[in-house]
């Protein structure tokens, strides 16, 4: 029997019934939600607890971690501060009495050594009784002894045996270029204003060239507002251990600190102090943790990560570096692998009996670039 149009059979009302009931369903439980909603939950207080601030810096040991990249250096507490800071103007005002007075703590960093005590390198601005304020630097070593007749806890403070740093001291800054014009450029003139700010005449600028096409930078240093500067033309493919070596060559002065440096760096206005201060002749090497910005970010609105795992810039007294050659049973190897300033390099200067410094600087940074037209690559033009 055909169906009449027009009329429902049993099964399609059947499907109607339901749908309806599929709509009247999502109307109850809507109405349902809504009620729930207009209600704030009951809260049971005896089920509520406090949560405290977790302070991630104290969790934090002073091991510089090659698998974290934005956590910075880790932060000394206020008051271990202020307690090494008290101990140390204790001494100076026993030493000399009414001759100076604490003004501001500018800056305290802390090397841990369970095995002799902390050693901290000590930043004060002082006034002298004639009112004149001057910047003490310096380092000291804190022993903690226990005090057997009393429970109080001492801080012995000693002055470590012939670690000093020489506020004086030479900087030859050596860095290897191969057709990178507007980069030297620029860096000819981040020297120049370093130079401009600090007046410090004490710092070499010396530029090994692989023969760049692109511009004359014999002739660019020689115009340059720059103290001293030192060019030098090789020739050959770009090697950076090779120019750098090179530039370690024209050093006479022993007691001078090389630092092997890169060219896309923007550098604070502090830098020349901060390696003399971290260099210690027979001591202490200095390797700065730069950051790298990402594409797009510059020093005025940083963005980036820091280089845990670069080993490219390195500050080091040039008579610790024969110290390091003389160490070695392949000078000509221990030379080249030196200059490429990678991990086995500070095996070789821990080998020699040094430290090396390892310190996430300020303002440092790495600018993000092409690599069009470095090293040896070269550039295809269109006829």
């Amino acid at each position: 029997m055909g169906k009449m149009e027009g009329v429902k059979t049993d099964k399609d009302l059947t499907d109607v019934g339901a749908d309806l009931w599929g709509l009247y369903r999502d109307l109850e439980m809507e109405d349902e939600i809504m009620s729930k909603a207009a209600y704030d939950p009951e809260i049971r207080w005896n089920q509520t607890f406090q949560i405290g601030q977790t302070d991630f810096q104290m969790l934090r040991t002073d091991w510089i971690d090659l698998n974290c990249n934005v956590s910075g250096n880790l932060l000394i507490s206020q008051s271990e501060v202020t307690a090494v800071v008290q101990a140390f103007m204790e001494k100076l005002r026993l030493k000399y009495p009414g001759q100076f007075s604490l003004q501001r703590v500018v800056n305290v960093v802390k090397r841990a050594d369970e095995g002799r005590g902390n050693r901290y390198l000590l930043e004060l601005d002082l006034m002298e009784a004639s009112g004149a304020r001057v910047r003490l630097v310096h380092y000291v070593y804190v022993l903690k002894m226990r005090n057997i007749q009393s429970v109080k806890t001492e801080l012995l403070l000693c002055n470590p045996h012939n670690f000093l740093w020489n506020p004086d001291a030479s900087i030859h800054i050596i860095v290897p270029v191969r057709n990178q014009a507007r980069w030297v450029q620029k860096f000819i003139a981040d020297m120049e204003e370093l130079h401009q700010v600090t007046g410090d005449n004490n710092v070499n600028i010396i530029i090994t060239d692989y023969s760049s096409t692109d511009m004359d930078i014999e002739q660019a240093l020689k115009d340059s507002r720059l103290p001293k500067s030192q060019y030098l033309r090789l020739t050959g493919n770009f090697e950076r251990s090779a120019g750098l070596q090179a530039g370690i060559n024209l050093i006479t002065d022993n007691h001078s600190i090389v630092f092997l440096c890169d060219l896309h760096l923007h550098f604070p206005l502090g830098f020349f102090e901060s390696v003399r201060k971290h260099c210690v002749e027979g001591h202490m090497a200095f390797a700065p943790l730069v950051m790298r910005l990402n594409c797009g970010a510059t020093p005025q609105d940083p963005d980036g990560y820091w280089e845990v795992n670069g080993f490219g810039l390195l500050g080091i007294y040039k008579s610790d570096l024969g110290e390091v050659f003389e160490r070695s049973l392949n000078q000509a190897l221990a030379l080249t692998c030196l200059c490429r300033v990678s991990a086995p390099t500070f095996y070789r200067i821990i080998e020699a009996g040094l430290e090396v410094e390892r310190l996430h600087l300020r303002n440092f940074f790495h600018y993000h670039h092409s690599r069009r037209g470095m090293w040896n690559r070269k550039t295809q033009y269109r006829m």
